[in-house]
């Protein structure tokens, strides 16, 4: 299990560099990420907010966009990778099990962030992927005494044809008490539900 910026990577183990060429899109419209050689490809593409503020980076097989990044009150991101699941996605009731129970062990022990809620999900809209919503609450107040916040809506997705292949889309959004947004999952499932999966 790995911790970035608070997240937890839930089932997956990043995919290490390959001779598959990295294929990446750009643009306003789509976001394009993933994989391909000779025989395959294997990515996926998710449409991005229409809102301005948000600053992309990385491509190939991740991706990373950023809103407000400097303010440590309020600030977003959405991020998109492949992965290599650690963990197999049939039947899809193990998979939500592992994701839950890494969460859970992962926090445990982590001195940044505890868990106030947590719900791990078939997603209805695709069998290949699990949906999570993550609370996580700052063990330590901020400067000015506020509680602080990460909470993340995401897709955990598998390929059913090809072992080990998985991709990941995530929204998060970081908050103190006075930025809580109330179309959070609004506005994140507006991202996921845009998810389009490249392979099987």
């Amino acid at each position: 299990m790995k911790f970035v910026a608070g997240l937890a990577a839930f089932a997956v183990l990043a995919i290490p560099p390959s001779s598959a060429l990295a294929v990446d899109g750009t643009g306003t419209g789509q976001i394009h990420i993933g994989i391909a050689d000779a025989s395959s490809t294997f990515g996926l593409a998710f449409t991005p907010p229409a809102e301005e503020g948000w600053a992309r980076n990385g491509s190939g097989t991740s991706t990373t966009l950023s809103w407000n990044a400097d303010s440590a009150s309020d600030n977003r991101k959405i991020e998109a990778y492949m992965t290599r699941l650690d963990a197999p996605i049939s039947p899809i009731s193990g998979y939500i099990r592992t994701v839950r129970d890494n969460l859970e062990q992962g926090y445990a022990s982590s001195p940044r962030f505890k868990i106030s809620s947590l719900q791990v999900d078939e997603y209805p809209a695709d069998p290949r992927c699990a949906k999570v919503h993550l609370l996580l609450e700052a063990r330590q107040p901020s400067a000015d005494g506020q509680r602080q916040w990460s909470e993340q809506y995401a897709l955990s997705c598998g390929s059913l044809q090809s072992k080990g292949i998985g991709y990941e889309l995530r929204y998060y959004h970081r908050y103190t008490d006075a930025h809580r947004d109330d179309r959070l999952e609004a506005k994140a499932d507006a991202v996921l539900k845009s998810l389009i999966i490249d392979g099987n």
